[in-house]
């Protein structure tokens, strides 16, 4: 399977357009998805990209996205109105682009689907967080893997509240969230509940890709799963990396036991 971009609306910027950001509320109903298209494709208004969000038994859904016009009669009331006019459409927001620029400042906070609050922060910035820790104190690494265990141990004890996978298959899934979350792309080699032992590949993990230490880099990562098999196996387990993409192999790999 070839992975696809997974784009998050933060912000557009080309001194040359106009832009607008518009949000929403959506019908949850077939249709109404296609009838909000038409009407902006009709007074040729481009949608850029956005979101859908909401659960499938809420009666209405989140909807926001970017869209340019050439028209410049149009203005953000316009197109406000416009909307509004059609029957699966309520509670309309429009703004529009200052100099070109324009951010998504309607939409907060952020949230996963299950309606959890979540950040969003750049890799760059995080790697600085990490190096900076490293640099700090002489067991940086020890104190980096502290910190991924302790977040993936509560955050993974959350979700296995919810869904606890019983087979191999089903874990292999459920990791899949890493992928969803922008961490790696993960493929759950072997597991054995019993002996609570796994052996995990992450590809693209955020923490080393592009990287080129020479040596094995992984430390929040490797202690985020560490923490997250934990909590699966209910029992303190670790993860000791055995190949990393910072010194060359084409994925990090993970070798978890008690």
């Amino acid at each position: 399977m070839i992975p696809r971009d997974k784009d998050v609306v933060i912000f557009r910027y080309d001194k040359t357009k106009r832009y607008f950001l518009v949000s929403l509320h959506l019908e949850n109903k077939p249709g109404a998805l296609g009838n909000l298209a038409n009407l902006l494709a009709i007074r040729d208004i481009n949608i850029l990209e956005g979101f859908f969000g909401g659960m499938s038994y809420e009666e209405n859904a989140t909807v926001s996205f970017f869209v340019e016009s050439t028209n410049k009669r149009l203005d953000k009331g316009w197109i406000k109105d416009f909307l509004q006019s059609s029957v699966y459409v309520s509670d309309v927001e429009v703004k529009e682009s200052i100099d070109g620029l324009i951010t998504d400042s309607l939409n907060f906070p952020l949230t996963w689907n299950t309606g959890d609050r979540a950040i969003l922060m750049r890799v760059e910035g995080v790697r600085v967080m990490l190096d900076s820790m490293k640099s700090a104190s002489s067991d940086g690494d020890a104190a980096i893997y502290s910190q991924g265990f302790s977040y993936g141990k509560a955050a993974w004890d959350n979700l296995f509240a919810t869904y606890h996978p019983p087979s191999k298959e089903a874990m292999a899934e459920f990791l899949g969230i890493y992928s969803a979350t922008g961490w790696g792309r993960p493929e759950l080699v072997e597991l054995d509940q019993a002996k609570r032992r796994a052996k995990l590949k992450l590809f693209d993990s955020f923490e080393c890709a592009g990287q080129n230490t020479g040596g094995l880099a992984s430390s929040f990562v490797r202690g985020h799963i560490s923490g997250a098999f934990s909590a699966y196996f209910g029992g303190y387990v670790r993860a000791v990396e055995k190949k990393c993409t910072s010194k060359g192999d084409d994925c990090c790999e993970f070798d978890i036991s008690p």
